[in-house]
Formats: C-alpha cells, sequence, structure tokens
C-alpha cells in the first residue's frame, strides 16, 4: 500500500461516507457594501457535482492559481519565518481569492507519488463515473446571486432518481444538468452550514468534513477539518468551485500505521515539511496540518 494512495486519494477520492456533520445557520443580512443586494422572493438551488480535479500543479501564467481557499487568514510568499504557515508560498484560486493554501500542488503531490505509482484523478474520475461520488450542494434561501450575506448550505449524497441501485453506474454523458436525484440513505454530511454570497461568489463553513474511503480492502475514516466550500454561483450552476481545508498529520499518519506498520518513520518527515496549518503552541515554527484544495463544477440539478 503506498502512502500517496493512503493520504491523497483517502482525503480526496474516496467515497464520502454520510456520517454527518453541519453547522449554524446563517447570520443578518450585511452584504460586502453594508447592504445586501435588491432582494428577489427566496429560493433554492441545487447543484450536483459534476466534476472533481486535483491539480498537480499550480496553473496560470504565473503559476500561482491552485484551488481551496485562505485558510489561515494570511498572504505568504513562502519567505518568512515566523511561523510554519509563512514558510509555503500562497496562491490565488479562480474566483479571484488570495492567500489560498494547498500543499497538494507544492511539492507534496509529487513527493508522496514517490511511493508508488497511483494516479489520484483517474480514481476520483471512477468514483464520479461508478456513481459513488455524486454530491450534492443546496442553497437555501437565497436573495440574491450577487450579494446575500445569509445563506445557508447543505451537502449530500445523491444517486440518480432512474437507478434501482445505490451506487448506480452514470450514463456516458455523465452528470448533465437538469437531471434528476435522490438523496441517498444516511445523513447529511452538512446541514444548515451558515453561507454567504458576495461579489457572485458563495462560501461556506467551516466544517468538518468526514471520509470513508478503501485502502487495501480496509475501510479507513478521515476527517478533513476546518473545510470550506464555495465557487461562482448562478442559477446556471457552481464554476471555479472550490473544497479547501486541512489534513491533520497525526491522522495521516495513524492510518498508515494501521495499514503499513512502520511507516511513519518514513512518511512523518515529509508530511512534516509540507505542514503548513495550526501552527504547535510550543514550536510555531512547526505546524500539525496540511492544506489540501480541490477544484469542482456542479450544475443544477433536482432532487425527487
Amino acid at each position: 500500500m503506498n502512502l500517496n494512495k493512503l493520504a491523497l486519494c483517502g482525503a480526496v477520492a474516496g467515497s464520502i461516507a454520510a456520517m454527518g456533520c453541519g453547522g449554524p445557520s446563517g447570520g443578518t443580512d450585511s452584504g460586502p457594501s453594508g447592504s445586501d443586494s435588491p432582494a428577489m422572493a427566496p429560493v433554492s438551488q441545487t447543484y450536483i457535482v459534476g466534476t472533481i480535479t486535483i491539480p498537480a500543479a499550480p496553473t496560470g501564467t504565473a503559476m500561482d492559481h491552485a484551488p481551496g481557499f485562505n485558510l489561515d487568514e494570511k498572504v505568504s510568499d513562502g519567505s518568512g519565518t515566523a511561523t510554519c504557515e509563512d514558510f509555503q508560498p500562497d496562491y490565488i484560486n479562480d474566483s479571484g481569492e488570495t492567500g489560498v493554501d494547498n500543499q497538494l500542488v507544492g511539492s507534496l503531490l509529487g513527493l508522496l507519488s514517490s511511493f508508488g505509482d497511483f494516479d489520484v484523478q483517474m480514481e476520483v474520475d471512477g468514483q464520479i463515473s461508478s456513481g459513488s461520488l455524486i454530491l450534492a450542494m443546496q442553497v437555501n434561501d437565497i436573495n440574491s446571486f450577487t450579494n446575500d450575506s445569509s445563506v445557508t448550505l447543505d451537502l449530500f449524497l445523491v444517486d440518480a432518481a432512474d437507478c434501482a441501485t445505490s451506487p448506480c453506474m452514470l450514463p456516458a454523458a455523465g452528470v448533465t444538468a437538469d437531471q434528476h436525484w435522490v438523496q441517498r440513505a444516511g445523513m447529511p454530511l452538512a446541514s444548515g452550514l451558515a453561507a454567504t454570497i458576495e461579489d457572485g461568489v458563495l462560501s461556506g463553513g467551516p466544517l468538518d468534513l468526514p471520509l470513508s474511503f478503501t485502502a487495501s480492502g480496509t475501510t479507513i475514516n478521515l476527517v478533513i477539518r476546518h473545510a470550506r466550500v464555495g465557487g461562482d454561483i448562478s442559477a446556471d450552476g457552481l464554476a471555479n468551485g472550490n473544497i479547501g481545508g486541512e489534513l491533520r498529520i497525526e491522522d495521516i499518519l495513524m492510518i498508515a500505521e494501521g495499514i503499513m506498520p512502520g511507516i511513519s518513520d518514513t512518511a512523518r518527515p515529509i508530511l512534516e515539511d509540507n505542514a503548513d496549518l495550526s501552527p504547535t503552541t510550543a514550536d510555531p515554527t512547526v505546524c500539525e496540518s496540511i492544506s489540501a484544495g480541490i477544484a469542482f463544477d456542479a450544475v443544477p440539478g433536482t432532487i425527487d
């Protein structure tokens, strides 16, 4: 069992278990300039994630774009020395947010790939096409797709409405707009999560996102902590979608040891060299977590 499959497939490519987590409801309205956009009658809009992308390297003409969010509320060029949050360069996501933390597109993905030839993107694509990983995002109480400071977000898994089994293999066309879906049995991943829309960009969280994945025939649970979810929102879909959060080093090592005893001695220094979130109290130059960000696009769908 290679560490790439363990750490990365577990974080982003495994079948998400409907284990349940949530957040508080939205707050009072106050848009980015102190007031929301002119209100329309509140609506709920459901989006179905059809593609998930895990870039192996930064993109853009300056190689400074990556999916995710500014999780530490800093903008770093990697030259700082005050804390471990300053050691790694930050990025810009496709919605324009700066200070994005994402070590999957730094050296981490390349380092972990040395443990084997596992293709994370191929695994993600397979999970979607098999119907195992069809994620729905329902945004509630939308009064404006431009600025609305108090919407809520529900996350849950779905199956195609015309399937008799769960999960159900998707047709060749994959996820397309205006298909009908049914919520998969089990608790939602998030319910009533506080979110906002600012200048057409949805942002919800933080939440702890529990994941379940299979490694060497063993089901293992992992949590993406303090995760945020969002993207460019309209009635036509969610574009430039981002999911960003942190993976605790100790969580990854505990899973690694359960499958491959003794691997921690090799894995720990690699993980610690890339850790960029949650500085320890004893030594702020040592971080306990690694940032991770993935991109997605979603189209409107109907839940039956």
